[in-house]
């Protein structure tokens, strides 16, 4: 289907169904229809040239376009609507780094989705942010197919940033920096836990139209996210995060700001901690603590939710890098699939996992600070990160 958006001078809305997945758009009120890097797939709507259609409302699923009606069905593009990244001139974080944008070229405007704040001297993004779509159900299409993801070569320059990501690449990058292959394979385990994956900033399921979610596949917007964190605790705060705008739907407007904050480590043969990385020296880190701001425009406020993301750490003062204000949130719930009670029978002297070859050393933790406190820690959020993007 088309991307729908409407125009007001130079501010661009895409247009986001109701709670049934319906678009309401009263009649007589015209919008844009733009099928952007495809075209119409019928012949008598692509005859103008056009990826874009500018339509009428004439009520039901009827559109008027060019002194005709046809259904709303009818607007079917010949491909899905691809998105590009584009590197912006504008920089973030006291200039420092790069800020780029994924969005939609229209024949009249690049409809922006979400932007990210990126290092590209580590190969990192900072944080993303998006502005929450009105209104908001926590309801999405689907797509037949996960895509794959895509390298900015702008961003990333030669580096094979799909390689560094493979689970023989990073068993072997992480050898390295420990300098032990028997440490490498204690840490670094083929039991979809216990690896890292390409974990997303903007999540896909929080937009709506398939095209939107496919655009969150670039590497700009993920970063490595141990997976006993990625599909569990992680994945529960992104679903509550959802639920949570749609409870809120219409109250107040958001910004939902996802990075991530210090490094990753692990002891390596000489029990002393290490930094992780997956391009070395020092690029594409593995980040300690992944972060979620939940914020209110007409507050000018929010709160944190923060992450911890090594199942090897102790989990002790060091952790909470602001006073946590949710101490009944998420820590302690467990991650899915873990048996924490000892089995004598089941379990090696010494373990309190059942078959666990090397015990995690916490069950995860995710904890919750004001917007105020975690800047203290993080630094202030550059303003860009508040502006509307559309």
């Amino acid at each position: 289907m088309p991307i729908p958006f409407t125009s007001n001078g130079k501010r661009y809305s895409i247009i986001y169904p109701n709670a049934k997945g319906r678009l309401d758009v009263k009649r007589g009120l015209s919008f844009k229809l733009s099928c952007a890097t495809a075209n119409f797939a019928s012949s008598e709507l692509r005859r103008n040239g056009s990826s874009d259609a500018l339509v009428t409302c004439a009520g039901g699923d009827v559109l008027a376009y060019r002194g005709q009606t046809y259904r709303y069905e009818d607007f079917q593009c010949d491909g899905i609507p691809k998105s590009e990244l584009r590197v912006t001139g504008d920089l973030c974080q006291q200039a420092n780094y790069t800020v780029a944008v994924v969005g939609f070229q229209t024949d009249r405007a690049f409809l922006r989705l979400y932007a990210m704040c990126f290092d590209k001297s580590t190969k990192n993004s900072l944080y993303t942010w998006y502005d929450a779509r009105e209104p908001y159900y926590d309801n999405h299409q689907r797509y037949s197919k996960r895509p794959s993801f895509i390298k900015s070569k702008e961003l990333y320059g030669n580096t094979d940033v799909n390689k560094k990501y493979t689970f023989k690449e990073q068993k072997k990058t992480v050898a390295k920096i420990l300098r032990s292959d028997e440490l490498a394979d204690k840490y670094i385990r083929d039991d979809s836990k216990h690896s890292l994956s390409r974990g997303h900033y903007a999540a896909k399921a929080d937009f709506f139209f398939a095209y939107e979610q496919i655009s969150t596949f670039y590497y700009a917007n993920v970063a490595p996210q141990w997976q006993i964190f990625n599909g569990d605790m992680w994945a529960d705060l992104e679903q509550s995060t959802r639920t949570k705008l749609s409870k809120e739907n219409g109250k107040s407007r958001y910004v939902i700001v996802t990075g991530t904050y210090d490094t990753c480590t692990l002891a390596d043969v000489d029990d002393v901690q290490q930094p992780l990385y997956l391009d070395l020296p020092g690029a594409i880190r593995v980040p300690l603590f992944y972060w979620k701001l939940y914020y209110d425009v007409d507050e000018a406020d929010g709160i944190v939710y923060i992450g911890l993301n090594n199942p090897y750490k102790e989990i002790d003062d060091s952790v909470y890098i602001c006073p946590n204000i949710c101490p009944d949130g998420y820590h302690g719930r467990g991650y899915q699939g873990r048996d924490n009670r000892n089995n004598t029978v089941e379990t090696e002297p010494g373990r309190g996992h059942r078959n666990d070859p090397a015990p995690d050393a916490n069950d995860g933790l995710i904890y919750c600070c004001t917007k105020k406190s975690f800047e203290e820690a993080y630094g202030e959020l550059d303003p860009i990160v508040y502006k509307r993007l559309m």
